[in-house]
């Protein structure tokens, strides 16, 4: 399964407006109210924050990987927000976040969901490859550096 399946220019904040967490989830999800794969959209978004509750998402390096398992999607969601001045998103290395991928699958599709998160994690590992996102020209090649490094 491959995260750029499921991306679109649509999906992608260039240059995110947010500048706390909490700003960040909310401009990145209403990329995806009245998308067909959303069944409801407002349960959706408290399961994202109800599982940010739980510890921050914001994995280091400058990524952070808000998301939930829930009932209220009929399939898995993304919505990628880049922000070059940063985000405070309360990373685990303290640092400012200036990607944020945001995701989302239903409940039963607990593999789907553990393989989605373990993927994405690789790719912000990958040398050079949250560089590249900070340095693409707009969403289109956003979403082009994501399938080239998926393929």
């Amino acid at each position: 399964m491959k995260l750029s399946d499921h991306l679109s220019e649509s999906l992608v904040i260039a240059e995110m407006q947010s500048s706390t967490k909490d700003e960040a989830i909310r401009e990145l999800a209403r990329l995806l109210d009245g998308n067909d794969r959303v069944l409801d959209f407002d349960r959706y978004v408290k399961d994202v924050f109800d599982r940010e509750k739980e510890g921050s998402t914001g994995i280091g390096r400058g990524a952070a990987i808000p998301h939930a398992r829930t009932d209220a999607l009929r399939n898995f969601v993304v919505a990628v927000g880049r922000s070059k001045k940063g985000v405070d998103f309360d990373a685990i290395d303290g640092k400012p976040v200036k990607v944020v991928i945001l995701m989302g699958t239903p409940k039963e599709k607990v593999r789907s969901y553990l393989v989605f998160l373990a993927h994405v994690s690789h790719l912000i590992k990958k040398q050079g490859f949250l560089e590249s996102i900070l340095a693409a020209a707009d969403a289109k090649t956003i979403v082009e550096l994501f399938r080239e490094q998926e393929n």
